[in-house]
């Protein structure tokens, strides 16, 4: 178990695939954003923090000071007696309101400064996850890209706007405090030597962990989103399977490990509290006893050992500035690591020159191939595979042997542990996406329609498609322009608004729509799996005539639920426990009387018994 884990006592689960950008990548990959700080910018807001700072301290020593004009004493430039006072308490007034206005603008330049930079940081984890490879983003998860892309770029800029001003006056204010006291007399800083000497081994203990814990924060809140998203995908299916008890459990367990993990990232905190209770006690105890120390000697008068304490009295806010918002502030860097990491995922796509598009229905190979989910045993061990430029071939078998882990291979949504994929000789583990999704196309019984209308819709299957195209794309998966589902389901044609905020569409119209997009679309490669299989009976056999259309001229793998498909196909693959243990044709196969043959007469009485 590592040192986290040990340390909030969570397991290895709730680690991350996708590690936090460490500061120097993070503050380089912010370099890179078009508002990211100029020189000019960051020269105007260290000159308005050092003016603050200065006029803070300046503050504290000036009322230190006021001690020896009390005792009749007088000081340089303004002298003594009550003049001398009032130009004291003018001057403390004025540095006051210096201080005040620095802090307002210094304010307003982070502000405006990390909310632009919050925008542009924003576009690019979005981009990058349009443009990173699809196994990275599938093993991510939806509610972790999500969570990094919202939650933690507002968690960033949230801290930054409470503690920004804080952070950067503390960082200033501690070396100029220490030279304060130091020109008041030089013994001062062996009693930081001294603090600090005693602190380090504590201190840098518990500041160690503070990354990796708020991280497993972070790992487990996108953990319990993708749940949720999961969840509320799925509410049809759980309804109807009564898993809705076993939905509110899984989530439930999944939000307490994240209010676990909260909790146990306490102890370190409270721990770094403690120390810097007892560090700041020292500090206080240590620079009054020496200032006493040094005015009964006559090394110090009255006033400059005052002041002393004054500024030391002012470092108490920073001190325990520092260690309230250590927590914050360590969020806010690994909020801003995981967004970092995010938007620079893109860069791990292959750089090599892609080959040109297919022009027709190329061969595909699987060799060697070897897959298994992460800690569990191989789901596919050395397969070998090739699909017939042109054919069609049904992949069949029992659940979970591995047919649906094969299909999401091909299609590149997964990366094998060994092996590789080819499509007309191209290995995609080579070349990017984007070329590999042009070649190949996968439909799934899930589909998603994008808000907006139905020509909308289908026209990002193929940008400036006429109408005309779009209406044929339509009926050549039976909805033909004037067809009792068309006038049913687009009483406005193309016009129809469809997704979210429209009326819902029903799955087999949802998947018609998606096939549409395939005719539209044009790969060379296709790939279904079960994308038939949530039909209804009355239904079920026009999608697979629909799905069976589209296939012809390209090479097509389809991953059949229903047998239907399997019929028809140029050849049939059966799949049990990760390997190929029957592969022919239909007719073949049922003559051979194996596997195949009885999940058909199984099929076939089901069927029957269906119609009848």
């Amino acid at each position: 178990m590592s040192d986290v884990n040990r340390t909030t006592g969570l397991d290895d689960r709730v680690a991350d695939v996708l590690e936090p950008a460490t500061v120097r990548e993070s503050g380089r990959m912010l370099g890179t954003l078009p508002s990211h700080p100029t020189a000019g910018w960051f020269t105007a807001f260290l000159l308005v923090a050092v003016i603050t700072v200065t006029a803070m301290v300046g503050t504290s020593n000036l009322l230190g000071y006021s001690v020896n004009i009390i005792n009749g004493d007088t000081l340089p430039v303004i002298g003594g007696g009550s003049r001398a006072m009032i130009w004291l308490l003018g001057i403390v007034g004025l540095a006051i309101l210096t201080e005040t206005a620095g802090r307002s603008i210094t304010q307003y330049l982070i502000n405006s400064r990390t909310r632009r930079l919050s925008v542009d940081l924003r576009k690019a984890a979005l981009s990058s996850a349009l443009r990173a490879p699809v196994p990275d983003i599938m093993q991510l998860g939806t509610g972790n890209v999500i969570s990094r892309i919202t939650q933690d770029i507002d968690n960033t800029v949230r801290i930054i706007a409470m503690t920004g001003v804080r952070v950067v006056v503390t960082a200033l204010i501690f070396p100029l405090s220490i030279l304060s006291l130091v020109l008041i007399h030089w013994s001062y800083l062996l009693i930081f030597a001294g603090i600090i000497l005693i602190l380090i081994p504590g201190v840098r203990g518990a500041v160690r962990v503070i990354p990796q814990a708020t991280n497993v924060v972070s790992s487990t809140e996108a953990r319990r989103n993708n749940l949720l998203l999961d969840t509320i995908r799925g509410i049809g299916t759980l309804r109807v399977l009564g898993l809705a008890d076993w939905a509110l459990g899984r989530m439930r367990r999944a939000s307490w490990t994240s209010v676990q993990a909260t909790a146990d990232r306490v102890p370190i905190f409270t721990r770094i509290l403690l120390l810097g209770s007892i560090a700041y006690g020292l500090l206080l105890v240590g620079s009054f006893s020496l200032g006493a120390y040094l005015v009964a000697e006559d090394v110090l008068a009255a006033g400059a050992a005052t002041a002393a304490v004054f500024v030391v009295v002012r470092m108490e806010v920073h001190v325990f500035n520092v260690l309230m918002f250590a927590s914050e502030i360590q969020s806010a860097v690994t909020s801003l690591g995981r967004a970092v990491s995010l938007a620079t995922l893109s860069n791990r796509a292959p750089s090599a020159p892609e080959p040109d598009d297919l022009s027709g229905a190329p061969e595909v190979r699987v060799e060697n191939l070897t897959y298994s989910y992460p800690g569990g045993a191989a789901v596919l061990e050395d397969l070998n595979l090739t699909l017939a430029p042109g054919t069609t071939t049904a992949l069949v078998g029992t659940s979970g042997a591995g047919k649906s882990t094969l299909a999401g291979l091909i299609a590149g949504l997964q990366r094998p542990d060994s092996g590789r994929v080819t499509v007309d000789g191209v290995d995609t583990a080579t070349v990017s996406d984007t070329w590999t999704t042009r070649q190949i196309t996968l439909i799934s019984q899930e589909v998603h329609l994008f808000s907006g209308t139905l020509r909308e819709d289908l026209s990002m299957a193929a940008a400036g498609a006429e109408d005309t195209e779009l209406e044929q794309a339509l009926a050549a998966v039976g909805l033909e322009r004037g067809s009792p589902a068309y006038v049913r389901w687009f009483p406005e044609g193309l016009d129809t608004m469809i997704g979210a905020g429209a009326e819902e569409l029903s799955p087999e119209i949802q998947q018609q729509i998606s096939l549409a997009r395939i005719v539209l679309r044009d790969p060379p490669v296709l790939i279904m799996d079960e994308a038939t299989s949530e039909a209804g009976s009355d239904n079920a056999r026009m999608l697979e005539t629909a799905a069976t259309r589209i296939a012809r001229g390209r090479t097509s793998l389809v991953v059949a639920h229903r047998l239907d498909q399997a019929v028809v196909a140029d050849r049939i693959i059966v799949m049990e426990d990760g390997e190929i243990v029957e592969d022919g044709t239909h007719a073949d196969l049922v003559a051979r009387g194996g596997r195949y043959a009885r999940l058909f007469e199984r099929w076939s009485e089901g069927a029957n018994s269906q119609q009848g």
